[in-house]
């Protein structure tokens, strides 16, 4: 409660100072329209957060919240038109654009009816090999396993597994998440549903949005963006790999969509030079992260956003704060939470390929 109290106080003060945006200009060395990014939305927050991981989620109470503070200040935008005014140096001015990442079916439930009962624009981004499957998120999934404490294995595919000793299942399936390449994320999950068939039964309510459904909210205005066929970490990945599941989304959306795909978002806005030229090389015009880097190559292949959640703008009672979303969307607390990401390949990763 502390902290919370802290960050209202610290937010307050910077955006009465007018300090937010000069703070924010600095600490990213640009001056961007916000990107503002979400996950699942839900009815009911305080239920949803014991079975899934609590930062993916947001209730429909305070996206509401968030869109009406937002709607007072900028003026929405699609991603097109952001696309299009950087791509040509028009004026950025007081936009903002939404989006949401993994096609969940609760963006069709409840995200999309709100966006269009008030009429505003936002994108989706989808996992192509899960649209219209049961299938859970891979992140999803070893959440689960972990927080039912199931024994992990030492190694998969012969890659040691990182020390988990007392991290918590957040903490345990984000260092999963970012170490290891696809095909031992789905090894280890082999491994753990093996040992305990209950498992994806407990996440029915994290399914993908089906076909139908995204053709109904794209011709509603709804942007549809790839999201990779897997959810892959691109970092993680060799080339060819990075580049599969780059392309062969873009591919198949425009198969089932029949129009053009120029949007990409990096799975957990995680980039690095290989990921990028991947990415250009699939064919994409635009593509996000959620860092405030961009690649001075290619910037409109790193467009940063902001990933928000129920509970990162709010005050120590719990209320919706105003100042701290302006301050987190505005880049004011990036020196302090700075980004922990290198932007390099690692030459190991090319050597994965012969192993």
């Amino acid at each position: 409660m502390i902290r919370k109290w802290a960050k209202q106080q610290s937010a307050a003060l910077l955006c009465s100072a007018g300090m937010h945006r000069f703070i924010g200009r600095i600490s990213r060395g640009h001056r961007l329209p916000p990107v503002i990014g979400y996950h699942r939305v839900v009815e009911d927050f305080a239920a949803c957060a014991e079975t899934y991981i609590p930062s993916l989620l947001i209730s429909v109470r305070m996206l509401e919240n968030h869109i009406d503070w937002l709607a007072r200040r900028y003026r929405f935008i699609d991603l097109n038109e952001l696309g299009s005014r950087l791509g040509t140096g028009q004026d950025t001015g007081h936009y903002v654009a939404l989006t949401f990442d993994d096609g969940y079916r609760d963006f069709y439930d409840l995200a999309f009816p709100l966006l269009q009962k008030k009429g505003i624009p936002a994108a989706l981004f989808v996992v192509t090999d899960l649209v219209g499957t049961s299938h859970a998120q891979r992140h999803d999934l070893l959440y689960s396993f972990i927080g039912r404490n199931s024994q992990l294995p030492r190694e998969v595919e012969g890659m040691a597994l990182p020390d988990l000793a007392g991290k918590s299942p957040f903490e345990s399936t984000r260092i999963l998440i970012e170490t290891l390449p696809a095909f031992a994320l789905q090894s280890l999950l082999v491994y753990l549903s093996n040992r305990e068939k209950d498992g994806p039964k407990a996440l029915e309510g994290s399914h993908s949005v089906s076909w139908d459904m995204i053709d109904h909210m794209r011709r509603s205005g709804i942007i549809i963006g790839s999201h990779t066929k897997t959810h892959a970490l691109l970092p993680n990945e060799v080339a060819a790999v990075a580049y599969e599941e780059a392309a062969e989304s873009r591919s198949l959306l425009e198969e089932r969509l029949h129009q053009s795909i120029a949007h990409f978002a990096y799975p957990s806005g995680a980039w690095d030079d290989g990921s990028v030229e991947a990415v250009a090389a699939a064919g994409y015009k635009y593509a996000f992260t959620t860092c405030g880097h961009q690649s001075p190559e290619q910037p409109l292949l790193t467009i940063p956003r902001t990933l928000l959640w129920e509970r990162c703008c709010v005050d120590a009672t719990g209320a919706f704060s105003g100042p701290v979303l302006e301050c987190l969307i505005e880049g004011a607390f990036d020196p302090i939470s700075g980004c922990r990401r290198p932007h390099r390949r690692e030459k190991q990763l090319e050597n994965r390929a012969a192993a």
